[in-house]
């Protein structure tokens, strides 16, 4: 399984070849090999900001997309160094050579044999890389070759290694989804879901008096709620919210007893298996900005009663070899970790213009979206048509913060469902993206870019690309 990749400031060109990821006791090893194919020897660098690329830091990670796990590799000086493994930092990478790198990771667990592995690059991701029990000590099977070395092409060569013997520290991390529609939002992890139901649906105006249509949207959260809920892990957590209408002793009092209300009906429902518990909050925790442009929508969305759980488990192992036609009688939005696949044929375009004054103009190229395990792949290419050398090597597709291209989000026609991008930790700033949206600025050069939202459910074929600047593409195919 093989990429082209370019890499962040002047990082590059290269062949990404993934190998394999490997169980090492107390830690995992990732390794692939690095290919120079251009005709001049050239630095290679994998960081993403200008410190991660001055030190020769290699900030891949790893993804389980159905345990929805992601892993941050280990740093030397425990946790505060750098990335342990292969470094990069002073040797060039000549052409034609093939470069045995290594970088490792906290360990993984047993019931892992596929992951995905996330590049800095604009090769992105690497889906189904095989995961095995390693054989031997931690380093490259090929030797590194001295620094006035000029390896042969189709040779194998090895970087120097650092940090392999030394403390080390890594992160493993929750990835959160966000899902949101006309009468609620869900915010899902791998062991835990939050479920926000919108006030205005529930309740009777300023009233903790539910409305005819509550019963039938508590139904289906009553019943979402017993298929996934662990109950040996209480408790259900029910939270009232306001807008920021209203004084705050007012606002914590109407918000307290709705959740009250939906508590009851929740009990009512599902009996004393689970353990119950109600809290308001008041305006204090606001998922929108009120008094902007979108004032009232924003009112609307902060208007809110959260239903949140800890989530059965089930183990990966187990989760990945469901079939398609089971996933499918469930209504389920998770299937099994992707295969390795190259990008399919361009079946959308649209352009734009960016820049005041300037009309520098880009396109879009939207290939098939794809499944990965719990997750749904959106991929494309950014080419730049000029005039100017412009999209910079900086620039991101966000206006909020939210990623890479945290504009860019992923719509189910029927539903009208909104899909928004994985991120890593429920208030993190990392998104399961490129970190940076563009490599290669001069005109007529394209990028690759790629970002990871919950999947729908596997009935749906085909959704609409909600693409930012470059507006709605829609029955993009899902493969």
């Amino acid at each position: 399984m093989a990429k082209e990749a370019w890499s962040a400031l002047n990082g590059g060109h290269s062949r990404i070849e993934m190998k394999q990821v490997e169980r090492h006791g107390d830690r995992s090893v990732l390794r692939f090999y690095l290919t120079n194919p251009g005709k001049e020897p050239d630095h290679y660098s994998f960081g993403t900001s200008i410190a991660g690329s001055a030190f020769g830091n290699l900030h891949f990670m790893l993804v389980d997309p159905v345990g929805q796990k992601a892993y941050t590799p280990l740093y030397d000086d425990n946790g505060n160094g750098k990335t342990v493994g292969s470094d990069l930092f002073v040797t060039s990478a000549h052409p034609g050579a093939r470069y045995e790198t290594i970088l490792a990771f906290p360990p993984l667990p047993e019931s892992l044999d596929r992951m995905t592995v996330i590049t800095p690059t604009t090769a992105g991701e690497f889906t189904g890389v095989p995961v095995v029990d390693g054989q031997g000590p931690v380093k490259p099977t090929a030797p590194a070759p001295g620094l006035t070395d000029k390896p042969a092409p189709g040779s194998r060569v090895a970087w120097p290694v650092r940090g392999l013997d030394s403390p080390a520290k890594g992160g493993v991390h929750d990835l959160y989804g966000i899902t949101e529609g006309d009468v609620k939002s869900t915010t899902t992890s791998g062991s835990e879901e939050k479920v926000g139901l919108r006030a205005d649906v529930l309740f009777e105006f300023d009233k903790a008096t539910l409305t005819g249509r509550a019963k039938t949207v508590l139904d289906q959260v009553a019943a979402e709620t017993k298929a996934k809920a662990d109950p040996a892990k209480p408790p259900v957590l029910i939270t009232g919210h306001t807008d920021g209408k209203g004084t705050p002793e007012y606002n914590i009092s109407l918000s307290k007893r709705r959740a009250d209300t939906v508590l009851k009906e929740l009990q009512a429902r599902l009996g004393t298996a689970y353990r119950y518990q109600a809290e308001g909050k008041g305006e204090t925790e606001p998922v929108a900005k009120e008094n902007g442009p979108d004032d009232e929508k924003a009112r609307q969305r902060n208007r809110r009663v959260e239903i949140s759980y800890q989530i059965k488990q089930r183990t990966t192992e187990t989760s990945t070899t469901t079939s398609r036609e089971e996933q499918e009688r469930r209504g389920g939005t998770a299937g099994p970790p992707a295969p390795f696949r190259p990008d399919g044929r361009t079946v959308a375009g649209r352009s734009a213009t960016f820049g005041a004054g300037k009309g520098d103009k880009r396109r879009i190229d939207v290939k098939p979206f794809y499944r990965d395990g719990a997750y749904l792949v959106a991929v494309f290419d950014i080419v730049n048509l000029g005039p100017d050398g412009g999209p910079g090597p900086t620039e991101n597709y966000s206006s909020s913060g939210g990623g890479t291209f945290g504009d860019f989000t992923v719509t189910d026609p029927t539903t009208r469902t909104v899909y928004r991008g994985v991120r890593m930790g429920e208030d993190g700033g990392d998104y399961i993206d490129p970190g940076w949206s563009a490599f290669r600025t001069e005109p007529g050069t394209g990028n690759r870019g790629f970002f990871y939202v919950p999947a729908p459910p596997q009935t749906v074929k085909s959704v609409t690309f909600n693409a930012g600047p470059f507006g709605q593409i829609p029955d993009v195919p899902v493969h």
